[in-house]
């Protein structure tokens, strides 16, 4: 993150927030493909070149690869969920946390780059009452918009309940 640019950067502390906030009511195979289905079609509306996954606990439970997007989407979107799953914190979270301390994730955390990688776009799925059941991942934007897309789509499907 340089200088620049880090005013579009979200805080630790929004970050935080937001994995506090946004919280399933549900998390069965349903609502989990209501938020897929939400998703899909908000991308679509926008023509977004994206590839959107979500997961519960180990299993692959909704993907849709968007017009535009590519098997390099669908790589970054498991490395960067299997990251968002190991730490149960958003990517872009991990990412400006070890940042902050000066540390690159993979070399600090001893992490494979071929498996974890620390940019943004994916977010822990928690259920009230459980705790981190999986992933919702984005990927096919640059990292902050990979990241703002999963978060307003979050807030709408928790708004329809």
């Amino acid at each position: 993150m340089s200088n620049a640019d880090s005013e579009a950067w979200p805080t630790i502390e929004a970050l935080e927030a937001q994995e506090r906030d946004l919280v399933l009511q549900q998390a069965d195979l349903g609502a989990l493909h209501r938020l897929g289905h939400l998703m899909s079609a908000a991308a679509a509306e926008r023509a977004l070149p994206i590839v959107i996954q979500i997961r519960s606990g180990g299993r692959l439970v909704y993907v849709s690869a968007l017009p535009g997007s590519t098997a390099s989407n669908d790589d970054w979107a498991t490395r960067k969920a299997r990251l968002a799953q190991h730490f149960e914190q958003s990517s872009l979270h991990v990412r400006l946390a070890h940042e902050l301390d000066g540390q690159d994730v993979n070399t600090q955390q001893a992490l494979s780059p071929e498996l974890f990688r620390a940019f943004g776009g994916a977010f822990p799925l928690r259920a009230h009452g459980v705790g981190v059941i999986g992933t919702v991942v984005v990927s096919g934007l640059p990292q902050l918009d990979d990241h703002a897309f999963v978060i307003e789509q979050l807030k709408a499907h928790l708004k329809t309940g």
